[in-house]
C-alpha cells in the first residue's frame, strides 16, 4: 500500500519563523556591506581572502559531499569519522542539521514539483530560493523519511547541537584567526559572515535556478535543469537535471572533464579507506536516458514539419526507439551473464580438484566469451539508435519552421 503524501500547510496559514527571516535578512548586509566598509577603512591582507576561499570550500564540501550525497542520498558509505567532519563544518553553513536538510530534501526530490515539495519552483523563484524558509515547520514534524539518520548517533547529537554548534564555531575560528594575524574583525568578517552569504545563496541557487535554467538532456519529468556555470560555484551541484533522474550516484557530473569536486572528493575518500559503497549508474541505463529524451524532444517538434519529412523522420526515430530497446535487451542478458560469470567464480574458489577446476576454468573462459560478445552486440545496437535518431534530427534541422531544433 503506498504511504499517501503528507499534508502541507499554505504559507498563508503557516507562523513565520522570525529568527530565520531576521537572520537571512542581517547575514547579507553585514557580510557584504560590512566587508567592504572594513576593506574601505582597514584595506586587505592576503589572508583575509584566502580564509573566505578556504573555509568556503571546506564548509561547502560538507555540504555537497555530506549532507546532500551521503546522509540524504546515501549514495556511499563514510567513514564515522568523516561523518563527524561532515557534521561539525556543515553546521557552519547555519542550514539547520544533517536530520533536518536531509529529510527536507528526501521531500523535494520524493515530490518535486509538487505542493508538497517543500522548496517548490512551481511557487516561483523566490520561494524555491529563499521564502521557504521564512515560516516555521509543523510542531509535530517526526522525519520518519529519515529513519536511517534518526539511528546515526553522530547525526542525532549534532541535530541537537547544529544552530549553537555553527554560529559559536563558525564565527568563533575565524575570529581567532583574524586575531592571530592581528586582525579579528577581518577574520570575522571575511571568513565568517561574507562565507556565510555565499554558502547560503550558493545552496539556494540549486533550489531556484537549477529549476529553471539550463538543459534537460536526461529527462523532462521535471524542472531540475544541468547548469555548468551553477556548478563551478556550487562543488558540483549544477548538474541538477542528471541528478534528479538519478538521484544515488555519488557524482552530479559523469563526464571526467565536468566541475564536480563532490564526487573527485569522495573518490579520495575511497583511495584512502574512509568511504565505501560507492554507487554509480550504469553506462547502459544514462544513455538510454539521454536518447529517449532526445527522441521525445524531436517527435514534440514534428508537427511543424512538411508531411514528407515527418514520415521519414517518425521513421527513423521509431528505428531509434526499437534499436534502443533491443540494446537494452542486450545489455540485461550481458549482465545476467556477469552474474553467473560471478557464480562460477565462487564455485571454482570453492572446489580445487584438479579435474573440477580445468573443467571450469574452460567453462568460465566459454562465459566471458559470450559476455563480450553481448558487450559489443549492446554497443553496436546503441550506435544504431544514435545514427537514426541523427538521421532525424537532419530532416528535422532541413525544415526552416519555427519551434523545430535548432
Amino acid at each position: 500500500m503506498t504511504k499517501p503524501a503528507p499534508a502541507v500547510a499554505s504559507p498563508a496559514v503557516r507562523e513565520k519563523d522570525w529568527v530565520n527571516i531576521f537572520f537571512l535578512s542581517m547575514t547579507p548586509i553585514v557580510g557584504i556591506f560590512g566587508t567592504l566598509a572594513y576593506v574601505l577603512a582597514r584595506g586587505v591582507v592576503w589572508w583575509e581572502p584566502a580564509l573566505l576561499l578556504v573555509s568556503f570550500a571546506v564548509v561547502g564540501i560538507a555540504i555537497t559531499a555530506g549532507y546532500h550525497r551521503c546522509f540524504s542520498h546515501k549514495a556511499y558509505t563514510a567513514h564515522p569519522a568523516v561523518q563527524a567532519v561532515y557534521l561539525f563544518f556543515g553546521s557552519w553553513a547555519l542550514q539547520n542539521s544533517a536530520l533536518h536538510w536531509s529529510s527536507d530534501h528526501r521531500d523535494h526530490h520524493r515530490f518535486v514539483d509538487r505542493e508538497q515539495d517543500p522548496y517548490n519552483i512551481q511557487r516561483g523563484f523566490l520561494w524555491a530560493h529563499i521564502l521557504w524558509i521564512f515560516y516555521k515547520q509543523p510542531k509535530d514534524r517526526t522525519f520518519d523519511n529519515a529513519k536511517d539518520l534518526l539511528a546515526n548517533r553522530l547525526v542525532m547529537l549534532q541535530h541537537k547541537v547544529a544552530g549553537p554548534l555553527g554560529v559559536i564555531t563558525g564565527l568563533g575560528i575565524p575570529t581567532l584567526i583574524g586575531a592571530a594575524f592581528g586582525r579579528p574583525l577581518g577574520g570575522l568578517l571575511w571568513g565568517g559572515f561574507l562565507r556565510i552569504v555565499i554558502i547560503h545563496h550558493t545552496t539556494f541557487f540549486v533550489n531556484s535556478l537549477a529549476h529553471i535554467w539550463g538543459t534537460r538532456p536526461f529527462t523532462e519529468e521535471n524542472s531540475a535543469r544541468d547548469n555548468w556555470a551553477l556548478a563551478l560555484v556550487t562543488h558540483g551541484e549544477g548538474y541538477h537535471n542528471f541528478h534528479h533522474k538519478f538521484p544515488s550516484d555519488f557524482r552530479n557530473g559523469i563526464r571526467w572533464y565536468q566541475w564536480d569536486p563532490g564526487k573527485w572528493f569522495i573518490g579520495a575518500l575511497r583511495g584512502v579507506g574512509l568511504a565505501r559503497d560507492l554507487r554509480v549508474t550504469p553506462e547502459a541505463l544514462i544513455l538510454r536516458s539521454r536518447l529517449q529524451t532526445a527522441i521525445g524532444k524531436s517527435e514534440a517538434r514534428l508537427e511543424g514539419a512538411p508531411a514528407t519529412v515527418r514520415e521519414r523522420a517518425t521513421a527513423q526515430l521509431e528505428a531509434a526507439r526499437a534499436s534502443l530497446d533491443g540494446a537494452m535487451v542486450r545489455w540485461n542478458e550481458m549482465q545476467s551473464r556477469r552474474r553467473e560469470l560471478t557464480v562460477r567464480r565462487r564455485e571454482l574458489s570453492a572446489q580445487r580438484r584438479a579435474d573440477a577446476r580445468h573443467r571450469r576454468r574452460e567453462e568460465l573462459e566459454t562465459l566471458r566469451g559470450r559476455m563480450r560478445e553481448a558487450r559489443q552486440a549492446w554497443r553496436d545496437q546503441m550506435a544504431e539508435a544514435q545514427f537514426a535518431f541523427r538521421v532525424a534530427l537532419r530532416e528535422l534541422k532541413s525544415v526552416k519552421a519555427p519551434g523545430l531544433l535548432s
